[in-house]
């Protein structure tokens, strides 16, 4: 049965590792995986380097920027009729080492995160507090936050629509929630396929167009109030990452080298070599709104609980 609209109507998309496989919905269009790995903990053993850090040489950096964009970004659409985030309290789902919470605590936003156990910085001094566990068991103050986002997060949760209803409790009527997740509808995860970095298998339970997304913020009771079809962070690097999969004809040789963990130098320096292509190619599928990466900008009305 779907996990979205609870359709039988499913079809077997592609063998995934272990015992899973992708299953898509014809009648609400998501791709999700089944089984649902058991230990979903361990798949994150080692996601982060020593200190908190994913990658090496110039890429922390690129990290860094892109997470103060996105404080920028957020600041942006909510500050209206403010001039600033004095007193707006915001929410980041799944927030890594704090990056963009530290942004917007330094512009006076009362900043709150969560993480899964073990995962979560450490926030002794830290201008955030983040809470431990899954966004349902948190058991967090109804209509308390003003903004709650999830930044290529959703796509690993284990029951999103849950996740979706208990985001819109504590929402204040009038609240934002901005959510960006890859994009299975993309013109570059129909080109490459199972090389597709942003599959990331088994890790993405579920994989998202924007009919199902759509969908799944309708049913839960949110109004759309935009889309942005275009992503810097993770479309461009969508395209170069999968480039060097396919080229190599073993895996993510690029995103290991970053890593420090892959010695595959040779197409990871081809991939680089293609980023002019994948800009151009990048900035295509977003006219065409079929872009790698895709961010929605969704309101709880005003007068609901």
């Amino acid at each position: 049965m779907c996990p979205l609209c609870g359709s039988q109507n499913l079809s077997g998309r592609m063998d995934a590792p272990g015992a899973s496989r992708l299953l898509e919905c014809a009648d609400c269009g998501i791709v999700f995986l089944e089984p649902v790995p058991d230990d979903l903990p361990a798949l994150y053993e080692g996601y982060r380097r020593e200190g908190g850090k994913r990658f090496l040489y110039g890429a922390e950096a690129l990290v860094r920027f892109f997470r103060v964009r996105r404080a920028r970004l957020i600041e942006r659409l909510s500050r209206a009729p403010r001039k600033t985030g004095k007193n707006l309290r915001i929410l980041d789902i799944g927030c890594g080492r704090g990056l963009m919470l530290a942004e917007l605590a330094s512009r006076g936003w009362e900043c709150y995160g969560t993480e899964l156990p073990g995962q979560a910085p450490g926030t002794s001094g830290a201008p955030f507090k983040v809470y431990e566990g899954r966004i349902s068991d948190l058991d967090l103050p109804s209509e308390f936050f003003d903004v709650v986002t999830l930044w290529h997060v959703f796509e690993h949760l284990r029951d999103p629509m849950r996740a979706l209803k208990e985001i819109r409790r504590i929402l204040k009527p009038g609240g934002l929630l901005v959510i960006s997740v890859p994009n299975i509808g993309s013109l570059q995860a129909k080109l490459f396929g199972r090389r597709w970095i942003h599959l990331d298998l088994p890790r993405h339970l579920y994989h998202f167009s924007p009919r199902s997304l759509g969908c799944a913020l309708r049913e839960s009771g949110f109004s759309i109030a935009d889309w942005s079809h275009f992503s810097a962070e993770h479309g461009i690097s969508g395209i170069i990452l999968s480039f060097g999969a396919l080229i190599s004809g073993r895996g993510h040789d690029l995103f290991s080298t970053l890593r420090g963990e892959g010695k595959g130098f040779g197409a990871a320096a081809a991939s680089m070599a293609f980023a002019p292509v994948a800009i151009v190619f990048s900035v295509l599928e977003a006219l065409l709104k079929r872009g790698g990466g895709m961010t929605v900008l969704a309101v709880k009305p005003a007068g609901t609980k």
